[in-house]
Protein backbone atom coordinates (compact mmCIF):
# COMPACT_ATOMS: atom_id res chain seq x y z
CA UNK A 1 0.00 0.00 0.00
CA UNK A 2 1.31 3.52 -0.89
CA UNK A 3 1.82 5.55 2.51
CA UNK A 4 -0.93 7.69 2.83
CA UNK A 5 1.60 11.18 4.68
CA UNK A 6 4.32 11.33 2.69
CA UNK A 7 6.86 13.07 4.78
CA UNK A 8 10.59 12.15 3.39
CA UNK A 9 12.76 15.39 2.34
CA UNK A 10 11.40 15.64 -1.31
CA UNK A 11 7.84 14.70 -1.36
CA UNK A 12 4.75 16.89 -1.70
CA UNK A 13 3.36 17.71 1.71
CA UNK A 14 0.58 16.22 3.27
CA UNK A 15 -2.60 17.91 2.19
CA UNK A 16 -4.30 20.44 5.17
CA UNK A 17 -7.14 18.40 5.16
CA UNK A 18 -5.57 14.95 5.45
CA UNK A 19 -2.99 16.19 8.35
CA UNK A 20 -6.33 17.70 10.16
CA UNK A 21 -7.72 14.12 9.74
CA UNK A 22 -4.93 12.72 11.30
CA UNK A 23 -4.28 14.52 14.35
CA UNK A 24 -8.38 14.38 15.36
CA UNK A 25 -7.55 10.74 15.53
CA UNK A 26 -4.55 10.96 17.35
CA UNK A 27 -6.40 12.66 19.83
CA UNK A 28 -9.27 9.96 20.27
CA UNK A 29 -6.41 7.38 20.36
CA UNK A 30 -4.03 9.01 23.08
CA UNK A 31 -7.58 9.72 25.02
CA UNK A 32 -8.70 5.99 24.54
CA UNK A 33 -5.63 4.90 25.44
CA UNK A 34 -3.15 7.55 27.82
CA UNK A 35 0.04 6.46 28.48
CA UNK A 36 0.71 4.11 25.66
CA UNK A 37 1.14 5.64 22.82
CA UNK A 38 4.57 7.38 22.41
CA UNK A 39 5.94 9.90 19.67
CA UNK A 40 7.53 6.51 17.73
CA UNK A 41 4.33 4.28 18.21
CA UNK A 42 2.39 7.15 16.62
CA UNK A 43 4.93 7.60 13.98
CA UNK A 44 5.05 3.58 13.22
CA UNK A 45 1.33 3.65 13.17
CA UNK A 46 0.91 6.65 10.45
CA UNK A 47 3.62 5.96 8.44
CA UNK A 48 5.59 9.14 9.03
CA UNK A 49 8.03 10.72 10.61
CA UNK A 50 8.90 11.48 14.39
CA UNK A 51 9.22 14.89 13.80
CA UNK A 52 5.93 15.40 11.75
CA UNK A 53 4.43 13.85 14.69
CA UNK A 54 6.40 16.17 16.90
CA UNK A 55 4.49 18.97 15.04
CA UNK A 56 1.15 17.74 15.14
CA UNK A 57 1.78 16.98 18.78
CA UNK A 58 2.27 21.24 18.95
CA UNK A 59 -0.61 21.89 17.00
CA UNK A 60 -2.45 19.87 19.47
CA UNK A 61 -0.76 21.77 22.66
CA UNK A 62 -0.87 25.37 21.10
CA UNK A 63 -3.27 25.76 18.30
CA UNK A 64 -6.24 23.33 19.82
CA UNK A 65 -4.95 24.58 23.91
CA UNK A 66 -5.39 20.74 25.02
CA UNK A 67 -3.30 19.92 28.34
CA UNK A 68 -1.44 17.29 26.56
CA UNK A 69 1.44 15.83 28.98
CA UNK A 70 4.40 12.89 28.32
CA UNK A 71 5.07 10.35 30.93
CA UNK A 72 8.94 9.81 31.57
CA UNK A 73 8.57 6.38 29.58
CA UNK A 74 7.29 8.41 26.32
CA UNK A 75 3.56 7.59 26.49
CA UNK A 76 1.55 10.67 25.94
CA UNK A 77 -1.70 11.64 28.29
CA UNK A 78 -4.55 14.29 28.53
CA UNK A 79 -4.48 16.33 31.93
CA UNK A 80 -7.83 16.96 31.21
CA UNK A 81 -10.26 17.24 28.10
CA UNK A 82 -13.17 20.15 27.28
CA UNK A 83 -16.61 18.26 28.21
CA UNK A 84 -19.27 18.59 25.72
CA UNK A 85 -22.82 19.77 27.57
CA UNK A 86 -24.54 17.04 29.18
CA UNK A 87 -27.63 15.38 26.54
CA UNK A 88 -30.63 13.98 28.29
CA UNK A 89 -32.11 10.95 26.77
CA UNK A 90 -35.77 8.95 27.82
CA UNK A 91 -34.97 5.33 28.52
CA UNK A 92 -36.09 4.08 24.87
CA UNK A 93 -33.73 6.91 23.52
CA UNK A 94 -30.83 5.76 25.52
CA UNK A 95 -31.80 1.42 24.97
CA UNK A 96 -32.00 1.94 21.41
CA UNK A 97 -28.68 4.23 21.73
CA UNK A 98 -27.31 1.22 23.12
CA UNK A 99 -28.58 -1.51 21.41
CA UNK A 100 -27.41 0.04 17.83
CA UNK A 101 -24.11 0.60 19.69
CA UNK A 102 -23.78 -3.00 20.52
CA UNK A 103 -24.77 -3.85 16.59
CA UNK A 104 -21.71 -1.72 15.69
CA UNK A 105 -19.13 -3.44 17.55
CA UNK A 106 -20.38 -6.65 14.93
CA UNK A 107 -19.22 -4.75 12.14
CA UNK A 108 -15.30 -4.04 11.78
CA UNK A 109 -14.77 -0.08 10.63
CA UNK A 110 -15.91 1.21 13.73
CA UNK A 111 -13.52 2.54 16.40
CA UNK A 112 -13.19 -0.03 19.25
CA UNK A 113 -12.18 2.14 22.01
CA UNK A 114 -14.58 4.59 21.64
CA UNK A 115 -17.46 2.52 20.63
CA UNK A 116 -16.88 0.80 23.95
CA UNK A 117 -16.04 3.73 26.01
CA UNK A 118 -19.67 5.00 24.84
CA UNK A 119 -21.14 1.62 25.58
CA UNK A 120 -20.11 1.45 28.68
CA UNK A 121 -21.37 5.18 29.95
CA UNK A 122 -24.92 4.12 28.11
CA UNK A 123 -24.62 1.06 30.46
CA UNK A 124 -23.32 3.09 33.86
CA UNK A 125 -26.97 5.47 33.26
CA UNK A 126 -29.12 2.30 32.99
CA UNK A 127 -31.71 1.55 35.80
CA UNK A 128 -30.22 -1.03 38.01
CA UNK A 129 -33.18 -3.29 37.20
CA UNK A 130 -31.16 -3.47 33.31
CA UNK A 131 -28.13 -4.06 34.44
CA UNK A 132 -28.13 -7.91 34.05
CA UNK A 133 -29.90 -6.88 30.27
CA UNK A 134 -27.09 -4.85 29.26
CA UNK A 135 -23.78 -7.19 30.30
CA UNK A 136 -21.43 -7.12 27.91
CA UNK A 137 -21.65 -9.96 25.62
CA UNK A 138 -17.94 -10.06 24.56
CA UNK A 139 -18.49 -9.87 20.38
CA UNK A 140 -16.33 -7.56 19.15
CA UNK A 141 -14.65 -7.68 15.50
CA UNK A 142 -10.84 -8.57 16.18
CA UNK A 143 -8.15 -5.79 15.42
CA UNK A 144 -6.58 -7.45 12.24
CA UNK A 145 -4.66 -5.34 9.42
CA UNK A 146 -7.74 -5.87 7.39
CA UNK A 147 -9.72 -4.01 10.13
CA UNK A 148 -7.57 -1.40 11.30
CA UNK A 149 -7.37 -0.57 7.06
CA UNK A 150 -10.95 -0.23 7.15
CA UNK A 151 -11.39 2.20 10.05
CA UNK A 152 -8.76 4.51 8.63
CA UNK A 153 -10.28 4.55 5.49
CA UNK A 154 -13.94 4.94 7.15
CA UNK A 155 -12.59 7.85 9.20
CA UNK A 156 -10.98 9.84 5.99
CA UNK A 157 -14.38 9.14 4.53
CA UNK A 158 -16.74 10.65 6.77
CA UNK A 159 -14.35 13.47 7.42
CA UNK A 160 -15.17 14.39 3.85
CA UNK A 161 -18.38 13.27 3.33
CA UNK A 162 -18.45 16.31 6.51
CA UNK A 163 -16.34 18.88 4.99
CA UNK A 164 -18.22 18.24 1.38
CA UNK A 165 -15.17 17.84 -0.02
CA UNK A 166 -14.36 15.53 -2.72
CA UNK A 167 -11.89 12.89 -2.23
CA UNK A 168 -9.03 10.88 -4.66
CA UNK A 169 -9.17 6.76 -4.50
CA UNK A 170 -6.93 4.21 -5.51
CA UNK A 171 -9.52 1.14 -6.50
CA UNK A 172 -9.48 -2.34 -6.65
CA UNK A 173 -12.32 -3.27 -9.04
CA UNK A 174 -14.01 -6.53 -8.63
CA UNK A 175 -14.91 -7.23 -11.92
CA UNK A 176 -11.04 -7.01 -13.09
CA UNK A 177 -9.05 -8.75 -10.85
CA UNK A 178 -5.44 -7.15 -10.11
CA UNK A 179 -6.50 -3.61 -11.57
CA UNK A 180 -5.90 -0.51 -9.97
CA UNK A 181 -7.63 2.70 -11.20
CA UNK A 182 -7.74 6.45 -9.72
CA UNK A 183 -11.16 8.03 -9.27
CA UNK A 184 -12.02 11.49 -8.14
CA UNK A 185 -15.86 11.08 -6.41
CA UNK A 186 -17.70 13.29 -4.24
CA UNK A 187 -18.38 11.18 -1.58
CA UNK A 188 -22.30 11.13 -0.55
CA UNK A 189 -22.90 8.55 2.11
CA UNK A 190 -21.15 5.48 3.07
CA UNK A 191 -23.56 2.97 4.43
CA UNK A 192 -23.07 -0.92 5.74
CA UNK A 193 -24.09 -3.93 4.36
CA UNK A 194 -24.24 -7.69 5.32
CA UNK A 195 -20.53 -7.73 7.08
CA UNK A 196 -18.89 -4.71 4.66
CA UNK A 197 -19.68 -0.95 3.91
CA UNK A 198 -19.50 0.65 0.89
CA UNK A 199 -19.09 4.43 -0.45
CA UNK A 200 -21.50 6.20 -2.55
CA UNK A 201 -20.79 9.16 -4.51
CA UNK A 202 -20.27 10.75 -8.09
CA UNK A 203 -17.74 9.27 -9.68
CA UNK A 204 -15.93 12.05 -12.21
CA UNK A 205 -14.61 9.40 -14.05
CA UNK A 206 -17.79 7.62 -15.26
CA UNK A 207 -20.13 11.04 -14.54
CA UNK A 208 -22.81 9.32 -12.73
CA UNK A 209 -23.12 8.30 -8.84
CA UNK A 210 -21.46 4.76 -8.30
CA UNK A 211 -20.90 2.56 -5.65
CA UNK A 212 -17.45 1.51 -4.01
CA UNK A 213 -16.99 -1.24 -1.85
CA UNK A 214 -14.65 0.29 0.79
CA UNK A 215 -12.12 -2.82 1.32
CA UNK A 216 -11.40 -2.67 -2.05
CA UNK A 217 -10.09 1.31 -1.55
CA UNK A 218 -6.07 0.97 -1.46
CA UNK A 219 -5.87 4.59 -0.51
CA UNK A 220 -7.70 8.08 0.11
CA UNK A 221 -7.14 11.09 -0.09
CA UNK A 222 -9.27 14.40 0.89
CA UNK A 223 -8.70 17.30 -1.61
CA UNK A 224 -9.34 21.18 -1.13
CA UNK A 225 -12.46 21.09 -4.18
CA UNK A 226 -15.28 21.57 -2.39
CA UNK A 227 -19.24 19.84 -3.65
CA UNK A 228 -22.74 20.27 -3.78
CA UNK A 229 -24.89 17.13 -3.90
CA UNK A 230 -26.85 17.12 -6.60
CA UNK A 231 -30.43 18.53 -5.75
CA UNK A 232 -31.70 15.77 -7.11
CA UNK A 233 -30.24 12.70 -5.58
CA UNK A 234 -32.04 10.56 -2.77
CA UNK A 235 -30.07 8.28 -0.93
CA UNK A 236 -33.09 6.29 0.52
CA UNK A 237 -34.55 5.94 -3.31
CA UNK A 238 -31.18 5.23 -4.62
CA UNK A 239 -31.35 2.29 -2.12
CA UNK A 240 -34.51 0.91 -2.60
CA UNK A 241 -34.16 0.52 -6.06
CA UNK A 242 -31.96 -2.50 -6.25
CA UNK A 243 -31.11 -5.27 -3.92
CA UNK A 244 -28.79 -4.55 -1.13
CA UNK A 245 -26.10 -2.46 -2.47
CA UNK A 246 -24.85 -3.55 -5.59
CA UNK A 247 -26.63 -3.00 -8.81
CA UNK A 248 -25.79 -3.47 -12.58
CA UNK A 249 -25.29 -0.05 -14.17
CA UNK A 250 -28.09 -0.61 -16.92
CA UNK A 251 -30.61 -3.13 -15.20
CA UNK A 252 -33.98 -1.60 -15.37
CA UNK A 253 -35.91 -3.27 -12.70
CA UNK A 254 -38.42 -5.67 -13.22
CA UNK A 255 -41.12 -8.35 -11.15
CA UNK A 256 -39.50 -11.15 -9.71
CA UNK A 257 -41.53 -13.70 -8.72
CA UNK A 258 -40.34 -16.82 -6.46
CA UNK A 259 -42.23 -19.66 -4.70
CA UNK A 260 -40.71 -21.15 -1.86
CA UNK A 261 -41.25 -24.11 0.24
CA UNK A 262 -43.37 -24.22 3.64
CA UNK A 263 -40.02 -24.67 5.55
CA UNK A 264 -38.60 -21.85 3.71
CA UNK A 265 -41.50 -19.81 3.37
CA UNK A 266 -41.76 -19.45 7.16
CA UNK A 267 -38.12 -17.60 6.93
CA UNK A 268 -38.77 -15.27 4.11
CA UNK A 269 -42.00 -14.23 5.53
CA UNK A 270 -40.74 -13.20 8.57
CA UNK A 271 -38.14 -10.80 7.19
CA UNK A 272 -38.90 -7.31 5.01
CA UNK A 273 -36.74 -8.14 2.42
CA UNK A 274 -37.68 -5.00 0.41
CA UNK A 275 -40.00 -2.12 0.08
CA UNK A 276 -41.96 -3.67 -2.89
CA UNK A 277 -42.14 -7.25 -1.73
CA UNK A 278 -45.64 -8.39 -1.85
CA UNK A 279 -46.16 -12.25 -0.15
CA UNK A 280 -49.09 -15.03 -0.62
CA UNK A 281 -49.58 -18.41 0.87
CA UNK A 282 -51.31 -20.82 -1.25
CA UNK A 283 -53.31 -23.43 -0.43
CA UNK A 284 -50.50 -25.90 -0.61
CA UNK A 285 -48.39 -24.02 1.89
CA UNK A 286 -45.65 -22.95 -0.26
CA UNK A 287 -45.05 -19.06 -0.41
CA UNK A 288 -45.16 -16.78 -3.72
CA UNK A 289 -42.75 -13.52 -3.14
CA UNK A 290 -42.77 -11.09 -5.52
CA UNK A 291 -40.44 -7.77 -5.62
CA UNK A 292 -39.48 -5.68 -7.99
CA UNK A 293 -35.79 -4.64 -8.48
CA UNK A 294 -33.27 -5.43 -10.87
CA UNK A 295 -32.03 -8.69 -11.35
CA UNK A 296 -28.16 -8.17 -10.17
CA UNK A 297 -25.28 -10.69 -8.96
CA UNK A 298 -26.43 -10.35 -5.55
CA UNK A 299 -29.77 -10.97 -5.54
CA UNK A 300 -29.42 -14.29 -7.75
CA UNK A 301 -26.86 -15.82 -5.46
CA UNK A 302 -29.43 -14.92 -2.74
CA UNK A 303 -32.19 -16.80 -4.68
CA UNK A 304 -29.19 -19.63 -4.80
CA UNK A 305 -28.89 -19.64 -1.24
CA UNK A 306 -32.24 -21.47 -1.32
CA UNK A 307 -31.04 -24.15 -3.36
CA UNK A 308 -33.84 -26.18 -4.01
CA UNK A 309 -36.36 -24.60 -1.28
CA UNK A 310 -36.91 -21.95 -4.08
CA UNK A 311 -38.45 -22.40 -7.52
CA UNK A 312 -38.05 -18.92 -9.62
CA UNK A 313 -41.26 -18.67 -11.30
CA UNK A 314 -39.80 -15.45 -13.50
CA UNK A 315 -38.22 -13.90 -15.12
CA UNK A 316 -37.09 -16.63 -17.44
CA UNK A 317 -33.95 -15.14 -17.38
CA UNK A 318 -32.67 -15.61 -14.18
CA UNK A 319 -34.79 -19.54 -13.85
CA UNK A 320 -31.81 -19.57 -16.88
CA UNK A 321 -29.29 -18.86 -14.76
CA UNK A 322 -29.81 -21.11 -11.67
CA UNK A 323 -30.24 -24.16 -13.54
CA UNK A 324 -27.33 -23.33 -15.02
CA UNK A 325 -25.81 -23.15 -11.94
CA UNK A 326 -27.40 -25.96 -10.43
CA UNK A 327 -25.96 -28.06 -13.35
CA UNK A 328 -22.38 -27.09 -13.13
CA UNK A 329 -22.51 -27.58 -8.68
CA UNK A 330 -23.87 -31.69 -9.79
CA UNK A 331 -21.52 -31.78 -12.45
CA UNK A 332 -18.53 -31.15 -9.88
CA UNK A 333 -19.90 -32.82 -7.26
CA UNK A 334 -21.04 -35.81 -8.77
CA UNK A 335 -16.57 -35.97 -10.25
CA UNK A 336 -15.92 -35.82 -6.36
CA UNK A 337 -18.19 -38.67 -5.78
CA UNK A 338 -16.54 -40.80 -8.15
CA UNK A 339 -13.12 -40.06 -7.26
CA UNK A 340 -14.33 -40.90 -3.50
CA UNK A 341 -15.62 -43.92 -4.43
CA UNK A 342 -12.71 -45.04 -6.56
CA UNK A 343 -10.34 -44.75 -3.69
CA UNK A 344 -12.37 -46.27 -1.51
CA UNK A 345 -12.84 -49.19 -3.86
CA UNK A 346 -9.26 -49.15 -4.38
CA UNK A 347 -8.22 -49.21 -0.59
CA UNK A 348 -11.19 -52.27 0.26
CA UNK A 349 -9.26 -54.43 -2.65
Amino acid sequence: MSKRYPTTRGEPRAPETQRASRILEIISKISAAPNQWTRRSLADYYEISERQITKDLQVIRHGLRLELERQPSGGYYFRTLPRLPAVSYSLAEALAIFLAAQAGRRLAGIPHEELSAAIARLRSIMPQEFQALLQDDGATVPPVPRNRHRERILEVLTRAIGARKSVDLIYHPASRPGERTARRVDPYAVVPNAQSWHLIGWCHLRCAVRIFKVDRIEDVTVTDIRFTPDPEFNLNEFLTAGWGVTRGTDQPPEEIVLRFTPTAGRWVAEEQWHPTQRSEWLPDGSLEFRVTVPVTEEFARWVLHYGADCDVIAPAHLRTWLADQSRALLERYSKEASVEAGSLTTARS
